[in-house]
């Protein structure tokens, strides 16, 4: 990979640009992966300050709305699965119910909404991450296996995955997304 600065290559990288047309697009993607508000801002803010500090590695600008995303999905893998631990660890210790769901979680009369955010919690985190990625985020396979960093077909795979496992939990019913 060449480490050459992009502005020393003649292709300047606006990063203060690239992260104000972005920023309210990471953080419904990062609300749509982990389901909760604060945490999907933690996520937003830990992703940039990793992508400031990468600034230099981008070779595209015009690839900069697609690197924010891989950056964001890659912690936030990282999130879910140190979470998934502590509620196994939490159950084992028996340390007392899980936090309460964030105020996203409860809007009024959403209850199959609700039931299908658990169904998808449930699932692994690629499998999680693709499914919302590709029918929560509209992102097509070969975008998702660029913000995941795997090829097409693995994509193809969580993404069946995660419908046989949401079907089954009869968390895909109706219109739901």
């Amino acid at each position: 990979m060449d480490e050459t600065p992009m502005e020393a290559r003649g292709t300047p990288l606006d990063f203060d640009a690239l992260v104000e047309g972005e920023q309210a697009a990471l953080l419904r993607l990062a609300r749509r992966l982990v389901w909760d508000g604060e945490e999907a801002k933690d996520l937003v803010q830990s992703a940039l300050a990793d992508a400031y500090e990468k600034r230099h590695t981008l070779r595209d600008p015009k690839a900069g709305p697609a690197w924010l995303r891989r950056i964001l999905v890659s912690r936030t893998m990282g999130h879910l699965r140190r979470r998934r631990v502590w509620n196994l660890v939490r159950e084992v210790l028996d340390l007392g119910p899980a936090p309460v769901p964030s105020p996203e979680e409860r809007f009024a009369g959403a209850e199959r909404w609700r039931a299908f955010g658990r169904a998808l919690r449930t699932l692994p985190a690629q499998q999680a991450t693709a499914f919302s990625l590709h029918y929560l985020e509209g992102l097509d396979l070969d975008a998702i296996a660029d913000a995941m960093n795997i090829g097409r077909g693995t994509v193809r795979i969580h993404l069946y995955r995660a419908l046989q496992k949401l079907k089954a939990a009869d968390a895909l019913q109706g219109d739901t997304p």
